[in-house]
């Protein structure tokens, strides 16, 4: 893997491998009212989303949960809409807490998001009422991208 795409890309593999243009973001950003953090856009740019080679992360606060695997980037235009970024604004948009935007989906329905002010959360969708549903995972996005690990379960990128 080239590292000096490391931390803003790390290996994802795109299931139509699409690329994005800085105009398909800001539709985006302009459909909902948003402005999407420079390194998220940056990372969307280089992999329009995917399932990551490095998908482990540590996590903290959850018992009995002491990681979390991420199942997918969101990106645009993938034919499973689920996948995608703009569908996840719209269906998730009253279940999250403000100020989060969801980035990925784990292997379950919670989701890793990136706040406004650019630090990276767990939001456990799961999480009893009166229990705290976020938890802290990074102070930016590429702390996060830089953190995630891989292990025998995790997706192996297979290069062309």
């Amino acid at each position: 893997m080239d590292r000096s795409r490391s931390h803003v890309a790390p290996a994802v593999r795109t299931t139509d491998g699409s690329s994005l243009t800085a105009f398909d973001l800001d539709a985006l950003e302009q459909r909902f009212g948003l402005v999407l953090p420079a390194l998220l856009r940056k990372f969307l740019l280089a992999t329009n989303g995917g399932r990551p080679e490095r998908d482990l992360f540590k996590l903290q606060g959850v018992p009995g949960n002491p990681f979390g695997r991420i199942h997918f980037f969101f990106g645009l235009n993938d034919p499973v809409e689920s996948c995608n970024l703009d569908w996840n604004l719209e269906v998730f948009r009253d279940r999250l807490p403000p100020g989060l935007l969801p980035i990925a989906t784990t292997e379950g329905a919670d989701k890793v998001c990136l706040s406004v002010t650019g630090q990276v959360f767990y939001w456990d969708a799961q999480a009893r009422p009166g229990t705290n549903s976020v938890h802290l995972l990074a102070d930016d996005l590429d702390s996060f991208l830089s953190a995630l690990r891989s292990d025998a379960l995790s997706p192996i990128v297979l290069e062309s």
